[in-house]
């Protein structure tokens, strides 16, 4: 006689798993985009630097602004649904530790972008400013997306505390 296999417990919902999802998605092409920009200017010889500068129909400098700006759009996309999976994680679980968590990560964020910022500033070489310059942005960018999810967290608790 078989026995019935539990059902397994479900720590995360389905849409908050999908935007989840999503988000790598985003992150992915964006990537995906960035490394198709290097190969395509990697050829040539213009540094990267120079790619969203060019005229179009430049020896093919006009599909690699195209992927550029299609990388672009693909990070937005990608910090915004962080943004979302964040409030939608807060939304549909209590922790009574997330405020804290999130804070924590928000703060290392901040501070990383920062330190970013910092350590660009002082780089002689442009295209390691520039790898430093997108880290710098990419971090403020998460730690803003994050913001609604982490007043609403220390909302809740505030309210569960009441």
């Amino acid at each position: 006689m078989s026995r019935p296999t539990p059902d397994r417990v479900r720590t995360v919902d389905r849409t908050t798993a999908a935007f989840a999802v999503l988000t790598l998605a985003a992150f992915g092409l964006a990537t995906s985009a960035r490394a198709a920009v290097e190969w395509a200017t990697a050829s040539s010889a213009a540094p990267s630097r120079y790619v969203s500068v060019l005229p179009a129909g430049a020896d093919g400098f006009d599909t690699a602004n195209a992927i550029a700006a299609f990388g672009a759009c693909s990070a937005g996309a990608g910090v915004l649904l962080f943004g979302v999976t964040l409030v939608l994680a807060v939304r549909r679980h209590s922790a009574r530790r997330l405020p804290t968590v999130l804070g924590l990560a928000t703060l290392a964020m901040v501070i990383g972008a920062v330190v970013a910022g910092f350590a660009a500033a002082q780089q002689p070489d442009y295209d390691a400013a520039a790898g430093l310059v997108v880290l710098r942005t990419a971090l403020a960018g998460l730690a803003a997306a994050s913001l609604p999810a982490l007043v609403l967290a220390a909302l809740r608790t505030r309210a569960r505390r009441a």
